[in-house]
């Protein structure tokens, strides 16, 4: 068995509020990367026969076996001192919405939340004498959030915003970038790409810190796009 798929298998564990978000995302990968039906009794419930099926004995137990291992999987994912408060729920949805209670609060403090995000995300803006890299890394770290809270915002005006709050070295390149490519189908990932290329080119023809870089090298970042789509003429 590979690095990866060890990473994959291991459960990860809630160890509180600053690791609540990378848990949510790593426990449903690992707990689908086990058995997709384990998922599906932890967001759907364990199932109950219908009438018509004449309660099924044999389905039943199935899933209550489904369902119980799936319940094992999220106590082995929770520290102790959390699943104290939790391990009076019976079933693996109960548990797991109990979970999701405890550290997104109700609907009011999502939606409290959700205002916070939006608020942060409008205010993003470069820091004087920050490198990209740290811009993405701040960046992400709102975006992150908000995918975790369903929260939709397209990667279009992610992409505006992004472009936006970058220093005015990177002026000609986000020009570049909204002019010359098809920029309203980039997403997100495919922006940090290639801004992260861009810096690349820049820093090794040394124009990371003039207003504009020279024409041969906009030609090199166009390049740089490979596959990504080009806007027609």
């Amino acid at each position: 068995m590979d690095d990866q798929e060890v990473s994959i298998n291991k459960i990860p564990r809630l160890l509180g509020q600053e690791s609540f978000i990378k848990w949510k995302v790593l426990f449903e990968v690992a707990v689908n990367y086990n058995d997709t039906e384990l998922w599906n009794s932890i967001t759907d419930g364990q199932y109950i026969p219908s009438q018509a099926a004449n309660n099924n004995v044999v389905i039943e137990i199935q899933m209550k076996k489904r369902d119980d291992k799936a319940l094992s999987m999220l106590k082995l994912g929770l520290l102790w001192e959390i699943l104290t408060r939790v391990n009076h729920h019976m079933t693996a949805k109960k548990m797991y919405d109990a979970v999701i209670k405890m550290f997104e609060g109700n609907v009011e403090l999502r939606d409290i939340k959700k205002d916070r995000l939006k608020h942060q995300l409008d205010r993003f803006k470069f820091k004087e004498g920050e490198r990209l890299k740290l811009v993405l890394q701040r960046f992400m770290t709102i975006v992150n959030e908000i995918r975790t809270i369903d929260l939709q915002i397209s990667d279009f005006k992610l992409n505006k915003k992004l472009l936006s709050s970058l220093s005015g070295e990177w002026y000609t390149t986000s020009k570049l970038i909204k002019e010359k490519m098809n920029f309203p189908n980039f997403n997100l990932d495919d922006l940090i790409s290639f801004l992260q290329a861009s810096e690349h080119e820049m820093i090794e023809n040394n124009m990371i810190r003039e207003e504009k870089p020279s024409f041969p090298v906009r030609i090199a970042l166009v390049a740089l796009v490979g596959n990504l789509p080009i806007k027609s003429q």
